[in-house]
């Protein structure tokens, strides 16, 4: 999928995937009660997308997938996840994340983590209640200073390589931006890792994307680069926050969970979920 969901999918610009699922077969969203009766959370991840979640069946791993285990062991319920394979908008993940499921059968989840937490997106799926942002993602430039030096990033960019996932965000601003001075210098990759793994290797001097996987990709050799913004005219959003949904007949989910969210944010859990995985931790705005 393309890892830039936040924003770039939410406005419906790219995509393309089936939904492949994990675990049970069950056919409905369901409500607090009917959870707590069966004694299972059931909860959508994305597919192939670390360092929030990865792998299949049991070996699925990231802080998405431990987020949701702490989240169901607060609530006195074991979890199990649905392995969500991105669609063409986040309006398709959520219709086969929560509310209907997906043409070829599978169920659905009783949650779906890693939701754009957006006011636009939620009047136009009424199926679905978005709620509890937890992190505010950010689109930010990782530059090498030994091949940039102190310059100007859009200076810097306009003599040497920047490296962006093919079809993100990153790849539709930087091409036209800036009447298209750095288009020529714009090197394109499968994905933010493989930008990262070609800018360790000299090839690109930046790499521009969402901060989680940047971050998630350099790991224990962030000192060696920078992190942080670069001016991005005509952007309207470089910061968007992103939360969790539920099936609109599962508000009394969505209300257990608020708590637990809070709980976990309260005592520095979630934090330390964030620095686990090499990830700053940037609340959503009003946590």
């Amino acid at each position: 999928m393309s890892k830039e969901v936040g924003f770039l999918r939410c406005v419906g610009l790219l995509g393309v995937a089936a939904l492949l699922l994990a675990g049970s077969s069950q056919a409905w969203a369901r409500p607090y009660d009917e959870v707590n009766a069966s004694g299972s959370l059931r909860v959508a991840v994305y597919a192939d997308y670390p360092p929030f979640s990865s792998g299949k069946g049991e070996d699925v791993q990231g802080l998405d997938v431990e987020l949701a285990a702490a989240i169901a062991k607060r609530l006195g319920v074991k979890v199990e996840y649905m392995i969500l394979t991105a669609g063409e908008s986040v309006d398709d993940d959520l219709r086969n994340g929560v509310w209907k499921g997906h043409y070829l059968g599978g169920g659905v989840a009783d949650l779906m983590l890693h939701v754009p937490y957006d006011h636009l997106l939620a009047a136009r799926n009424d199926n679905a209640v978005l709620f509890a942002p937890y992190f505010q993602e950010q689109l930010v430039v990782l530059t090498d200073p030994g091949q940039t030096g102190g310059s100007d990033l859009v200076a810097a960019f306009a003599e040497h390589k920047v490296g962006v996932e093919l079809d993100s965000l990153s790849d539709q601003y930087l091409v036209g931006a800036y009447s298209g001075a750095l288009r020529e210098n714009v090197v394109h990759f499968a994905n933010t890792t493989e930008a990262v793994a070609a800018l360790r290797r000299g090839e690109v001097a930046g790499v521009m994307g969402t901060r989680s996987e940047i971050e998630g990709a350099v790991k224990l050799d962030r000192k060696k680069y920078h992190v942080g913004p670069m001016p991005m005219p005509g952007l309207i959003r470089t910061a968007w926050p992103i939360g969790m949904a539920v099936k609109v007949n599962a508000h009394d989910l969505a209300n257990a969970i608020e708590p637990v969210l809070a709980g976990l944010a309260k005592d520095g859990s979630l934090a330390k979920l964030f620095t686990k995985y090499g990830l700053t931790y940037s609340p959503a705005p009003g946590e």
